[in-house]
């Protein structure tokens, strides 16, 4: 099948799949609403609305179920008489688009079913049209994934575009797993007695317990089922790789430090005596921030240890992932802790300008105790961060030699904060040069110049460091790379090309001069074959010879096997 053709009857199986299970669901919920609500077709909502969806849902089953059949049976036909046909990227992008898309789409209906089943399945809220949902996708999942599953994926692409649902799904159901998770602890520590005057009105089983049990048994069952059963075993996959680093890793270490940073602020503003600290029900965020870091915790410990499992059978073209990982958390570290110190320079700026001024602007009342607490959060959580994974990056920089130095990710990385900290800096010099000779010229210099170059002053003292450190470092890496252009260009100029006129006698002695010189020897055979010609050298005699070879100024040399002696002649190509 050619691929305009295979595009043409794979599309058409799309849109007909899909007018065909729009119409099964339609006739679905109708007939959910007549058996488990008891009503008449006359009661399902107004009367000529229900005929109509009867009629609309009738339409699509019978014209779209016949299409598709007829398209599906020809693809299918195709498939069993080639292997190429099973293996194409379109039929593979076909079936797993259908399996991703419907496990979606039923998985939301079964939430809100298991929700309704929960609050004790009172029969007129009953969800017709979800249920019919959920069977309908079911149906189509369950068969395309019989399918999937005794074709195999015999083809490269194939295999890519299964890891592309597989992991999908697995990323999914695990962030519904830790949502639901957090999200259920919060709930619950809200309705705990211990929150003062503040009443939580309402019982714990509520709809938000219901959702939250939702989240978790379903996205523990996909995510179990697609990590563990589907995914297993393909360790040397590169989308495997950038699941485990930069979505579970990555993904549980950003939650993690985000709901670390708010505890320390909250707590901090609170030490600090902050008024905005005040309250019996103050510390109530410890609800979601502790589950989420528990939780987030759970996840980055976890997928650390399988990829400490794999290691050994990850081959070096799959630690790119590993290397953006290592990046990203350095770029994060570095500038939260950019952020903090700049917040704590505007403190120590704002006093100043407080004390020098005369009569000091007016501030919200607790405006420091806010903006110390929150600087003292931010450094406390970026300085061990980016210490790690910049400690990280240089281990993998001196392990990997010249070729990490030149890596895509590092160079991005370098220039993307040498360009923030030129851009910035740039900003910061503007306004404050703005700002001198409009006070100047105004005749208004004095402290209002420094309150409105507050901002501009704090950010400079902070960008100028960050830009010479990763300054030194590009320069270090450009210095590297000319030595590495340098050194490569004397070898190809030092490399000695060497022809050797034997006899097929001399096979074993050609060998051996290829092992001590290090590169391959031209062979020229020539048709006279005497006993004479057989020359024996003993491993001594082979260095001298290797020794003499590169003595030799010449770069072209001409070793000629005649009569039991090796000649060496330099030459010169015209």
């Amino acid at each position: 099948m050619s691929t305009v053709r295979r595009i043409y009857f794979y599309t058409v199986c799309l849109i007909t799949l899909g007018m065909f299970s729009a119409g099964a669901g339609i006739l679905l919920s109708l007939c959910f609403d007549i058996l488990i609500k008891g009503h008449t077709l006359a009661q399902v909502g107004e009367q000529s609305f229900a005929r109509e969806q009867l009629s609309l849902g009738l339409a699509l089953v019978l014209i779209g179920g016949v299409l598709w059949f007829l398209f599906w049976r020809v693809v299918q036909r195709y498939a069993s008489e080639s292997p190429i046909e099973i293996g194409s990227a379109i039929r593979k992008l076909f079936t797993n688009l259908i399996l991703a898309a419907a496990a979606l789409v039923g998985l939301f209906a079964a939430a809100e079913l298991l929700q309704w089943l929960m609050a004790g399945a009172p029969r007129d809220q009953f969800l017709s049209g979800g249920l019919a949902t959920l069977a309908v996708t079911s149906v189509i999942w369950y068969y395309h994934w019989r399918v999937e599953e005794k074709e195999g994926q015999p083809s490269p692409a194939a295999r890519t575009l299964r890891r592309w649902y597989v992991y999908l799904l697995s990323a999914w159901g695990l962030v519904w797993l830790c949502a639901g998770l957090v999200q259920l602890i919060n709930t619950t520590v809200l309705h705990l007695p211990v929150w003062g005057e503040m009443i939580v009105y309402g019982k714990l089983w509520n709809s938000s317990v219901h959702s939250s049990l939702g989240w978790i048994l379903l996205g523990g069952a996909v995510w179990t089922f697609h990590w563990f059963r589907m995914a297993k075993g393909d360790s040397d996959s590169t989308l495997r790789q950038v699941y485990l680093y930069l979505l579970a890793i990555f993904g549980g270490a950003i939650a993690g430090l985000v709901a670390l940073t708010t505890s320390l602020f909250n707590v901090f503003r609170f030490a600090l005596g902050s008024p905005s600290a005040a309250g019996d029900a103050y510390f109530q965020f410890l609800g979601w921030t502790v589950p989420a870091m528990l939780v987030a915790g759970g996840v980055w410990a976890y997928h650390q240890q399988v990829v400490q499992e794999e290691a050994a059978e990850v081959d070096a073209r799959r630690l790119s992932a590993r290397r953006v990982l290592f990046y990203l958390m350095s770029f994060i570290g570095l500038g939260t802790l950019v952020a903090g110190l700049i917040m704590l320079l505007g403190i120590l700026l704002e006093l100043l300008v407080n004390t020098v001024g005369g009569e000091p602007v007016a501030v919200v009342s607790g405006w420091w105790q806010d903006q110390l607490g929150m600087c003292l959060a931010l450094s406390v959580v970026a300085i061990p961060i980016w210490l790690y994974y910049w400690n990280r990056v240089l281990q993998m920089t001196v392990a990997g030699g010249i070729a990490e130095h030149r890596t895509r990710t590092r160079r991005i990385f370098l220039y993307v904060v040498l360009g923030t900290a030129v851009i910035t800096l740039a900003a910061d010099l503007v306004n404050i040069i703005y700002q001198l000779l409009n006070g100047v010229l105004q005749g208004t210099f004095g402290v209002d110049v420094l309150r409105q170059s507050k901002w501009s002053l704090q950010t400079l003292v902070v960008a100028l460091p960050v830009l010479l450190y990763h300054w030194r470092i590009l320069r270090q890496d450009q210095r590297l790379a000319a030595e590495e252009e340098r050194l490569s260009a004397e070898t190809l100029s030092l490399a000695k090309r060497v022809t050797v006129l034997a006899s097929e006698q001399a096979a074993d002695l050609i060998s051996r001069i290829e092992e001590r010189l290090g590169s391959q020897v031209r062979l020229l055979r020539h048709l006279s074959q005497a006993p004479q010609d057989r020359v024996i050298l003993s491993n001594e005699e082979i260095d001298r010879l290797v020794s003499d070879i590169q003595a030799v100024s010449a770069t072209c040399i001409m070793l000629v096997v005649a009569r039991g002696e090796i000649m060496v002649f330099p030459y010169e190509e015209d």
